[in-house]
């Protein structure tokens, strides 16, 4: 059959010319999170209780109209604050307005979580393998009587305490340790091999603040489960007499959890700063 020469149609052994859609590649998306940790079981995503990061999947998901997963620099534990706790996540919504975002997630989950800052970064910046160190500040309240208002970001302590003996002892932490003394262990790892709780940790001080509390600010470049806490504990005992300022650097030899000390409760504990190369 010859074609008409007027028709629009293609001859039958040909395909028409087509243009595939291509998908567009995702968005990356930097939050900068507050968070009270008081009504959390910790920030990681956990099935059957509520966590800072799957509440804040959840408002992500049902604002952007597509499932969110998102990456914490710090799997911070149950009860646990923070006030500079970064989050990625990618998204491919057409939905995605960063104020609007952040306004809407501040309103709905304020004020247990709040987003301070919100921006698009690079594909290849990863909220937690790409954070250089992260800071903690441990606050202690120095009172004969506790004080109702500040009981869920303190540890309410008067007994008395060095808190020369405290800075003496923490300057043994500093630098690269095998920090099990001070570490839950983790489960093994493939093949049943031991994890690694060798840390290096750049600094840590205590200053004195108003308001009779005392605060530790212990910055590394990570942290092993519970290390903060059982520090502080180690570090009060110190103050308290139970262990001398050099008894810190024999307790770090022992990799033996038991030869440290108490392990301090979760309210006093914030995640303050996570620092990167390129922020």
């Amino acid at each position: 059959m010859v074609q008409d020469p007027t028709s629009n149609e293609s001859p039958s052994n040909e395909s028409p010319s087509r243009t595939e859609p291509t998908e567009e590649p995702p968005r990356r998306v930097r939050l900068l999170v507050a968070y009270d940790g008081t009504p959390f079981a910790g920030f990681a995503r956990n099935e059957g209780v509520r966590t800072v990061a799957g509440d804040l999947e959840a408002h992500l998901s049902k604002v952007l109209r597509e499932p969110i997963v998102v990456t914490g620099a710090g799997r911070t534990d149950r009860g646990v604050h923070a006030w500079g706790q970064v989050v990625t996540f990618d998204t491919r919504s057409e939905r995605l307005d960063l104020t609007r975002l952040r306004k809407s997630v501040n309103s709905v989950l304020g004020p247990h979580i709040v987003v301070r800052e919100a921006a698009i970064v690079s594909s290849d910046f990863d909220a937690r393998f790409s954070a250089r160190w992260r800071r903690y500040h441990y606050t202690i309240l120095r009172t004969e009587t506790p004080n109702p208002f500040l009981a869920a970001t303190t540890w309410h302590l008067s007994i008395p305490l060095d808190l020369d003996a405290m800075r003496a002892g923490a300057h043994h932490l500093v630098g690269q340790h095998d920090f099990s003394s001070f570490c839950r262990r983790p489960p093994s790892g493939p093949g049943g091999a031991a994890r690694s709780l060798e840390r290096t940790v750049l600094d840590v001080s205590w200053q004195e603040l108003a308001e009779q509390r005392w605060r530790m600010e212990i910055t590394a470049g990570a942290f092993c489960h519970q290390m903060v806490r059982a520090i502080t504990g180690t570090l009060v005992d110190v103050g308290r007499g139970r262990f001398a300022p050099d008894d810190v650097a024999s307790i770090l030899a022992a990799r033996d959890r038991n030869a440290a000390g108490r392990l301090a409760p979760p309210e006093g504990l914030c995640l303050v700063e996570v620092g990167y190369d390129s922020w």
